[in-house]
């Protein structure tokens, strides 16, 4: 994605008016084991809501949605010895192509996680499969419903793409 672009997106995103189970707003709070337990919600929670993307955001108060920028530069955080990046992929299973996007936006850093939704099964992340509930992360086991929705959608796009292809 050019500037342009995630400029746009960025724009539509805050439009929402608020977080929401496919979207998530941070200022500078970047754990490795908690953006891996995000990215896992939001491709879980983008299935459910039948979104093709789930976002996770830095760089915006989720309360106010203004762009107050971070210091969080994922590109060249590590975890241990590995790139942050790198080690998030290695412990999602599947392993999602999310993609990274770091940009300034009127004069303040952003960074976007783009994060495809869930196909075929939930997206877990170190064994755990995860799903927001509104605008909290929470354990996709204590909701069966919408495990049964995401296994349920999966089969539908399975089924639409044999009918289409």
């Amino acid at each position: 994605m050019n500037q342009i672009e995630l400029e746009t997106l960025l724009k539509n995103l805050l439009k929402t008016s608020r977080e929401t189970e496919w979207l998530e707003f941070k200022k500078n709070n970047y754990n490795p084991a908690e953006i891996g337990e995000r990215i896992s919600a939001l491709s879980n929670s983008a299935n459910v809501k039948g979104k093709d993307y789930g976002y996770l955001v830095f760089g915006v108060d989720n309360d106010t949605l203004e762009v107050v920028g971070t210091k969080f530069s994922p590109k060249t955080l590590k975890k241990g010895n590995e790139e942050v990046e790198h080690w998030l992929a290695q412990r999602l299973n599947p392993r999602i192509d999310f993609s990274i996007f770091e940009f300034s936006y009127n004069g303040k850093e952003v960074v976007l996680f783009k994060i495809p939704a869930a196909i075929n099964k939930p997206t877990s992340f170190s064994n755990e499969d995860y799903i927001r509930v509104g605008s909290i992360t929470r354990k996709l086991k204590d909701f069966p419903e919408k495990e049964r929705l995401i296994w349920n959608n999966s089969q539908k796009k399975c089924f639409e793409t044999l009918a289409v292809g």
